[in-house]
């Protein structure tokens, strides 16, 4: 018989080898090594989290309260505490303190697990609240345990005498030394109350209370001065916490005045902290589809201000308010003058209702009459989009207008590959004056770096000509294009309403951005980034003596006509310069400023045919 009980041991072992083992990671574990350092799981069975809210009166804020509420089931603890103060309180008056503690239990309402009250000063300050709560929660202290943890709740309010006259009574005193000598054998204590009576006077009984502590693992959370402190005390750590909606300066870590729940994993080796700032936690709605498209675009479209001649006395800005949400968009635009020019508005705002759009216009003035001698516009704008019973989405962005001059695009009757600027053609000059990037005290001037620049077209070819001055050419087949000296080229044939404002451009799609080199690379072409975005049947070139690097490209119009989505009948232009030097220093001179960047200056680099 010993045998057979044996044998049907033998078998269950053998059976539960083949089966799938709770808790562990089911994993093809061969070779010797693996992209993992280890299986062995966090997973304690004894280990468990719970959270803990804190001041929510005293001057609460509304909504912050019930955030932590949608947050706390985010995070899904398996239960929460509290330190006191959750209605305003501080009054005689039943119905109202009735009405306070029906809308804070509206919010605990909405939690998925259980909640601990314990009561605060605004809670629990005189005699008609104590009743109440004796009325609504039955005692005003308890403990119980959790897997092997005692949680003690008491009230540091009992003698109702008010902020930072707490206390413990002798009858509670007797309560918890007889919870705490039933419960000596427990791993932990974790002591939850309301005022830091460790540095108040006349406490009454919480100098004995903490002598019961001293000679067990604990900790002690209490709430009250709505900001957070860590003690290092009576063998234990005491945290006063922070506010969960509260009245706060909201300083942040640096003054512990922040919201936020605590995050408490309990272990053998005690609680580990974790304090969850609220404006931190987020669902997984954070940013959605929508979100994404708002955030990303830019709701004040512009209408560039070209001019034909350098004359310039004033002119109208139209701007267009475009919002493509389903919600409404609070707008607040500040246009600030600059050296010259001036504006009629300084500041606009109003509310563009959902999926609509708004004229705006402003008249602006030069003083100086031409264009050789002022500075654009900044405009900077506060989008805020109002989602009912959901968080506000602020989006905030700059722009730089200016009325800018329209450049006249040569056309050539005929053209040799090659050529050098062509003499019939207006040339343009990029350096010291110009957009500046990179390691801008490494630059010295013209003499470091410098171009000259003309534009035309023929019947088959948008043509750009470039010749720089440089005083360290650097050029090494063996490093990528932009760690040497190149030109790059940004080409954009769409309406000039679209192509001015250089913003929510992709390229290869809505624009070209062409960058090259002279290095030859191994099959003896010249060192282009990205050349799979160009046009097919796009001509290149690019060589260099000592002193110059000359560059000339050649874009087919075709692929100008298919950008313009039709018939083209301008460019946006722009064209950078990159200066290596042996030294490792870079810059990029841009001759406008770069269209993706806050500099870019609406409608700038057009040219028309």
């Amino acid at each position: 018989m010993k045998i057979f009980y044996l044998f049907i041991l033998l078998l269950f072992s053998l059976h539960l080898q083949g089966q799938v083992q709770p808790n562990s990671i089911i994993v093809d574990k061969t070779g010797s090594v693996h992209p993992w350092n280890n299986l062995d799981l966090n997973n304690n069975p004894d280990n468990f989290q719970f959270a803990i809210v804190t001041d929510r009166t005293g001057g609460h804020r509304d909504g912050v309260f019930e955030d932590a509420v949608k947050k706390l089931n985010l995070l899904q603890p398996e239960f929460v505490m509290s330190v006191g103060d959750m209605i305003e309180g501080y009054t005689r008056e039943e119905e109202e303190i009735y009405r306070q503690w029906d809308e804070f239990n509206g919010f605990i309402g909405e939690l998925q697990m259980p909640f601990f009250y314990v009561p605060g000063n605004h809670d629990y300050i005189n005699d008609v609240m104590a009743k109440i709560w004796k009325e609504k929660y039955g005692r005003s202290y308890f403990h119980f345990v959790y897997k092997d943890v005692l949680f003690l709740c008491l009230n540091s309010e009992e003698a109702t005498k008010g902020s930072n006259m707490g206390g413990i009574e002798k009858e509670q005193y007797n309560y918890i030394k007889k919870a705490i000598k039933e419960n000596d054998k427990v791993k932990w204590t974790l002591v939850f109350m309301h005022q830091p009576l460790w540095i108040l006077d006349n406490t009454r009984y919480w100098p004995e209370v903490e002598n019961l502590l001293a000679d067990r693992q604990h900790t002690v959370f209490v709430g009250h001065h709505h900001h957070f402190v860590k003690y290092q005390r009576n063998n234990g750590k005491y945290f006063i916490l922070a506010t969960t909606g509260g009245a706060s300066r909201l300083r942040g870590p640096d003054f512990g005045e922040f919201d936020h729940v605590v995050w408490v994993t309990m272990t053998d080796q005690g609680p580990i902290i974790a304090n969850l700032l609220l404006e931190g936690i987020w669902n997984e709605d954070v940013v959605n589809e929508e979100i994404a498209t708002i955030i990303s675009a830019s709701p004040l479209r512009f209408e560039p201000l070209i001019v034909e001649s350098d004359r310039f006395a004033k002119g109208t800005m139209e701007m267009k308010l475009v919002n493509d949400a389903n919600s409404p968009m609070k707008y607040k635009i500040k246009i600030d003058n600059s050296k010259n020019l001036s504006s009629d508005k300084n500041f606009l705002e109003g509310i563009v209702p959902p999926n609509n759009v708004e004229i705006l216009s402003s008249e602006i003035m030069n003083s100086a009459l031409s264009l050789m001698n002022y500075e654009s516009f900044r405009i900077t704008a506060e989008f805020n989009y109002i989602y009912e019973g959901e968080r506000n989405i602020k989006v905030n962005q700059n722009y730089n207008f200016a009325p800018t001059l329209m450049h006249n695009l040569k056309e050539e009757i005929s053209k040799s590959e090659g050529e050098s600027l062509k003499e019939n053609s207006d040339k343009y000059s990029i350096g010291s004056d110009s957009w500046i990037i990179g390691d801008v005290f490494s630059y010295k001037g013209n003499d470091d770096a410098s171009c000259e620049f003309n534009v035309s077209y023929d019947a088959e070819y948008l043509n750009i000509v470039a010749k720089v001055k440089d005083d360290e050419i650097v050029i090494n087949p063996k490093k990528s294009v932009w760690q040497q000296d190149g030109l790059r080229i940004y080409i954009d044939s769409r309406p000039v309403r679209i192509s001015a404002s250089g913003k929510e451009q992709k390229n290869g799609y809505d624009y070209m951005g062409i960058f090259f080199s002279p290095a030859q690379t191994d099959t003896d072409e010249i060192s282009v980034y990205q050349k799979d975005l160009f046009p097919e049947k796009t001509k290149i070139t690019a060589t260099y003596d000592e002193s110059f690097l000359y560059y000339t490209i050649s874009v087919p119009i075709e692929a100008l006509k298919a950008m313009a989505g039709g018939n083209w009948k301008h460019i946006r232009l722009n064209i950078a310069v990159n200066d290596v030097d042996t030294n490792s220093s870079s810059v990029s001179l841009f001759w406008q400023p770069e269209w993706r960047s806050e500099e870019n200056v609406i409608g700038s680099g057009i040219f028309k045919k």
